[in-house]
């Protein structure tokens, strides 16, 4: 019989920690581990993309040399960290830390399947992990290269990428338009304008 404390409640008998349970501790205090740091990437993430990700390489998540890894890792982790932030990273300019950050839109956009996807739809699967810069030039280089990867997994759609860019670029416009509440309701877009 189990012993019983002094009020005749039998106590229970804590199970002793075998091989099994100890690498259960193990698991629990990395998966912990690795949550603390992912919460700091994404603190200096929302501070500064380059911090973020420097950080995450010295916690081990990534090497920081390779773009298809950081694009991984980006979209891996998109809704922990701040997608405005990632949109950000992912429009800079390809001269800007000579062309990683562009390397890593092009690794990013790649890694993504549109094929057989109607247009709008993959414009939003494209637009999940992210937030569109408001800056023209950014939405500009992400939309192009969106553009283009739509056109090579789905030929039949368009004649060529620029055509898919336009109306990438246009819904854009029209979205910013249409749900912009700084915008007001005399000076949005009417169709005759948008034709």
């Amino acid at each position: 019989a189990a012993p019983s404390d002094e009020l005749g409640v039998e106590a229970s008998v804590a199970p002793s920690v075998g091989p099994q349970g100890a690498d259960y501790v193990k698991i629990y205090d990395k998966k912990k581990k690795m949550k603390e740091e992912m919460d700091a990437v994404a603190l200096k993430f929302e501070e500064s993309p380059t911090k973020g990700i420097a950080y995450a390489v010295k916690c081990g998540h990534v090497t920081g040399e390779d773009p298809v890894e950081v694009a991984r890792y980006l979209l891996e982790h998109k809704d922990k960290l701040e997608k405005t932030m990632i949109g950000d990273y992912l429009g800079r300019e390809p001269e800007y830390k000579g062309g990683f950050c562009f390397k890593v839109l092009h690794a990013y956009v790649d890694i993504l399947k549109f094929k057989g996807m109607l247009f709008d739809e993959a414009i939003r699967h494209f637009l999940e992990g992210f937030r569109i810069p408001g800056e023209a030039q950014k939405i500009d280089r992400i939309m192009e290269k969106f553009a283009e990867r739509y056109c090579l997994e789905n030929p039949d759609v368009f004649s060529n990428p620029d055509g898919a860019f336009v109306l990438a670029f246009s819904i854009m416009m029209l979205q910013t338009d249409l749900h912009n509440p700084a915008i007001k309701e005399e000076r949005r877009m009417t169709k005759p304008g948008f034709i």
